[in-house]
């Protein structure tokens, strides 16, 4: 008899919007993105069959049916709080909750794996992490950190520049068994792996090569997805450094030449003040920071070893 019942995060979403007559009040209550308890409403009403709300100036009203839904819905959830009582100091603190926003690829590529160093050194603040598009020109105001790449053109934010970026061809060792002359000369009639907003005529133009149209490219509107083809010996990639310094030392893939050009963008982070939540942001924003200096500091030393001088 209990099957199709909404999840409680639902239920939870729906309460708090009511109560507090918004989804982004919710949002910043729930310690989700404005999208998830937006998404959660959808869900409710396509399974109610009615429209819980409608909006009024800035506010989201319910309507007679959601007001009547929503007075059920708190004498479930008060008598689901009093049937599993939980000791205060289990849940975790607002201002130890932040709402983390990451580009896909370098959530993908950098923050993931190193996201245990942080814990470790952090284990009372809890990340809520939401991922954006590569390049994304847009982003969700509730969040508290983002990390981006980009050109650091955002209004309204305070930002920290990580790091500047290199670009240069890479492929995998079974790629490079499969063309063991490739070189800069004939590089451009293999198959070619790259940004949608990265060309190989623009960074062929930067490095002081011929500029020549590459006759087989495949083409990505995420960086990620371009690494992940290459590590499956599709073809060479246009690879930024930071996005692929795991796979490189791991030798999961190869960097062709002893040539690489500064990425067009930067990596930053961005935040916007907040009193309750400073401590813990400041926490991550140094753990980052030293992160990535300590990264860029091994790009010096290693990038010789992942070199193939080919020519």
């Amino acid at each position: 008899m209990y099957r199709g019942l909404p999840p409680i995060s639902t239920l939870r979403a729906f309460e708090a919007a009511a109560r507090l007559r918004g989804f982004s009040a919710a949002s910043k209550e729930l310690s989700v993105t404005h999208s998830a308890v937006s998404q959660q409403i959808r869900t409710l009403e396509k399974r109610v069959g009615y429209t819980l709300f409608y909006r009024s100036r800035n506010k989201m009203l319910l309507t007679e049916q959601g007001k009547r839904l929503a007075d059920r819905i708190v004498v479930i959830l008060e008598g689901m709080a009093l049937a599993f009582p939980v000791e205060s100091k289990s849940h975790p603190s607002s201002d130890k909750t932040l709402i983390l926003e990451v580009m896909a690829p370098i959530a993908e590529n950098w923050l993931l794996p190193r996201l245990k160093e942080f814990k470790k050194l952090h284990s009372d603040i809890v990340l809520n992490i939401t991922t954006i598009p590569d390049l994304a020109s847009l982003y969700d105001e509730t969040a508290n950190i983002s990390m981006r790449y980009g050109d650091g053109h955002w209004a309204g934010v305070e930002k920290i520049k990580l790091r500047d970026e290199l670009v240069f061809p890479a492929c995998s060792p079974d790629f490079l068994k499969g063309h063991p002359d490739v070189s800069l000369q004939n590089m451009m009639s293999l198959p070619l792996l790259r940004h949608a907003l990265i060309s190989w005529r623009h960074w062929c133009e930067k490095a002081g090569l011929p500029v020549e149209s590459p006759g087989n490219t495949v083409t990505f509107n995420d960086v990620a997805h371009g690494i992940h083809a290459a590590l499956a010996g599709q073809g060479i990639v246009l690879a930024r450094y930071l996005m692929v310094k795991d796979h490189l030392e791991s030798g999961r893939l190869v960097r062709l030449f002893d040539i690489a050009v500064p990425g067009t963008y930067s990596y930053y982070l961005v935040w916007r003040p907040n009193k309750v939540k400073e401590a813990a942001m400041a926490a991550f924003r140094n753990w980052v920071v030293a992160a990535m200096a300590q990264d860029e500091s091994q790009t010096r030393s290693n990038i010789a070893d992942t070199n193939r001088g080919l020519s």
